[in-house]
């Protein structure tokens, strides 16, 4: 339950000892690169340092894919395999246009083909619809005096056309539908033409030279002449394919090996990009999580011998502007709630982590609104079909299914099954008779967890060491101790329960509280000698008197929020009745039985789905409104180190 503290760490030496620690580094995918931009203040140092942003295995990697792209196949899942210092650039660059070199040209081969094939079959109907119509390419190739397009376009951008055409000197001719397209025919006059292009243009409209479909025509046989020719063109294609698959087939091995040799090269590149280069020495500069601190000394020792390794401290860093990245590592179940964290922020580096307290509070609420045995199963079940179907995130069903749980169990505390309260009895109250028990529970637990936030945020004034804050404010003890004796007050007076002091004391501390919470500067300033411009850096007083009322405030509204617990715990019993009622009153009728079932199948499931939406929603609320606000700032960057496998090798390797 923390933010892992980060090191920064940068690594100078020879290319060939940097390239062998990043090997170790992709593997172990706990490195982020830093640009050595933000490390170089001096420009004059900066104008020496010469750095390299390209991946040159980026080409190397889609040259080889096109041996199973000629082959009809997708490019192989890499695989780790050993690298020594000869697997250079160069040594790479000549395996790979060796493997490739003839395939490349097959790969040629075939998209000029499927070029022409296209063409082919763009003539023949062109051929076949002007036939229909009595005329011939030829003759529409010869006219002079209107210009003519033939093409294709989608449906939906055709009844663009049309709708354009209309008004316009534009004759638009359809010749054929298929496949999603609408061959046709454009005619207009000269003194439109440049505007009928700028048209076509706009509707994606792909244009064939009818000039160079009557040149492809066999004025004997021009439909026979043409069926032959594509018919040769796909034969060619099919053996070029035949032909790739027999040398995939005979070389696969080494093929797939190479392939995983190149591609760990471009991940050590990646890991390597904004590295520089100082008089042949060449710098590596990133973040890497403390606790691997002792691995990465160990990788440097073993394969840099004639490297240096530097080593800082986060909080230490003399590079102003640099944000040092989050990275959060929680038990596997807590883990699940820093999802829900990250839909407000990510913390940022050296806040506290408040997933831990969402996991259990989040659980909590919701059970406390939701709890129903049977349709607290109904959620356990939904989630694991949602993400047996990958509808769904693993943690988002993980949280799906915590929060189910919960509701089971508030369910056997309630008595509850599908609304029914006489099913089961109630291990501790039910929320319809015992309404005024539920609603002052709301309350405790709405104080719990503002007090429990004001304590957090004493813990981060603590770390930042702002004593004045976190003494004084009304966010630190202060605040909490006017916090606790204003709601102590309040709870004795609606219980009555006669205090042991006279209750002029307790307003008299009440005052006295907030005195200190409007002094909270003058007496950092005074008391702890915090000087002006340190961590409690004094506000305008106007700013300071508003900002402590909105903190009284917030006090009440933060508190009351939380009935929203009971309200929607009596919401969903009185839901679940009004679904029974219902289905009593269709009974009677005919086929009521059947419509009784109906009734109950929907609106149970309209229970679950609607209100547990709703539910989730208002959980959310008071975990980010209520007790958020109290010591959470968010805005942290999340650690991205350069890992082996990476969701974006799609877009560099051919498909």
């Amino acid at each position: 339950m923390a933010v892992i503290k980060m090191m920064a760490l940068t690594l100078i030496g020879p290319n060939e000892e940097m390239e062998a620690v990043a090997r170790q580094m992709v593997l172990m995918g706990g490195f982020q690169p830093l640009p050595l931009d933000l490390l170089l203040n001096d420009r004059n140092l900066r104008s020496r340092v010469s750095t390299e942003t390209g991946n040159p295995y980026d080409d190397l990697l889609l040259k080889l894919g096109a041996v199973w792209k000629v082959a009809g196949e997708s490019a192989p899942d890499p695989f780790p395999v050993p690298l020594d210092e000869s697997f250079t650039l160069e040594r790479l660059s000549r395996e790979v246009h060796g493997a490739a070199g003839k395939l490349e040209l097959w790969e040629r081969r075939r998209e000029f083909l499927a070029e022409e094939l296209e063409e082919l079959e763009a003539t023949r109907i062109c051929v076949a619809c002007l036939n229909d119509l009595g005329r011939s390419p030829r003759d529409l190739a010869e006219t002079e005096f209107v210009p003519i397009f033939f093409g294709r376009t989608t449906d939906e951008n055709y009844k663009r056309l049309e709708e354009s055409a209309e008004g316009a000197p534009l004759l638009v001719i359809p010749l054929r539908s298929s496949g999603g397209n609408t061959w046709t025919l454009v005619i207009t006059v000269p003194g439109y033409l440049e505007g009928t292009k700028k048209l076509l243009e706009t509707i994606y409209f792909r244009e064939y030279s009818l000039q160079g479909v009557a040149e492809r025509l066999d004025p004997k046989n021009p439909l026979g002449t043409l069926e032959t020719r594509i018919s040769q063109h796909r034969k060619a294609m099919e053996a070029l394919t035949r032909a790739g698959k027999h040398l995939l087939s005979d070389h696969r091995t080494e093929y797939e090996t190479l392939f995983s040799r190149v591609y760990t090269m471009q991940r050590v590149y990646d890991l390597c990009k904004g590295r520089g280069e100082v008089s042949g020495l060449f710098v590596l500069s990133g973040w890497i999580p403390a606790d691997t601190l002792d691995s990465v000394k160990e990788t440097v020792g073993k394969e840099a011998p004639r490297s240096s390794l530097m080593v800082e401290e986060s909080g230490t860093l003399p590079y102003p502007g640099i944000r040092v990245p989050t990275l959060l590592r929680n038990l596997p179940l807590v883990r699940a709630f820093q999802d829900v964290v990250g839909l407000y922020s990510l913390p940022s580096y050296g806040e506290i982590d408040p997933s831990f307290f969402v996991a259990l509070s989040f659980c909590l609420f919701f059970g406390f609104m939701f709890g129903d045995v049977g349709h607290g199963l109904i959620l356990i079940l939904g989630a694991l079909f949602l993400q047996k179907k990958r509808i769904l995130k693993k943690s988002l069903a993980t949280v799906m299914k915590s929060a189910g749980t919960m509701s089971v169990v508030f369910g056997f505390l309630y008595g509850s099954v599908f609304g029914l309260e006489d099913v089961i009895p109630a291990l501790w109250l039910s929320p319809m008779k015992d309404m005024g028990k539920l609603l002052g529970i709301s309350i405790g637990l709405g104080v719990g967890m503002v007090s429990l936030g004001m304590v957090l945020n004493m813990v981060a004034r603590y770390r930042e060491g702002d004593f004045g804050r976190l003494l004084f404010d009304g966010g630190g003890l202060t605040g909490l101790v006017f916090y606790w004796s204003a709601a102590g007050a309040l709870f004795a007076g609606f219980a009555g329960i006669s205090l042991p002091f006279p209750s002029w004391a307790v307003s008299a501390a009440l005052v006295g509280l907030l005195a200190i919470m409007f002094l909270r500067d003058v007496l950092a300033r005074t008391l702890l000698h915090q000087k002006k411009g340190a961590p409690g850096e004094e506000e305008p007083g106007f700013l300071h008197f508003f900002e402590v009322l909105h903190g009284l405030l917030s006090f009440l509204s933060n508190t009351a929020s939380f009935v929203r617990l009971a309200a929607f715990a009596l919401n969903h019993v009185g839901l679940s009745l009004a679904v029974l009622m219902l289905s009593e009153m269709v009974h009677e009728l005919p086929g009521g039985l059947f419509f009784k079932v109906v009734i109950l199948v929907l609106g149970n499931a309209v229970i679950v789905a609607l209100e547990g939406l709703i539910v989730f929603i208002q959980t959310l609320r008071l975990e980010y409104y209520e007790f958020f606000s109290k010591f959470y700032r968010g805005g942290g960057k999340a650690f991205h180190p350069v890992r082996w496998n990476r969701p974006e090798r799609a877009r560099t390797t051919p498909s």
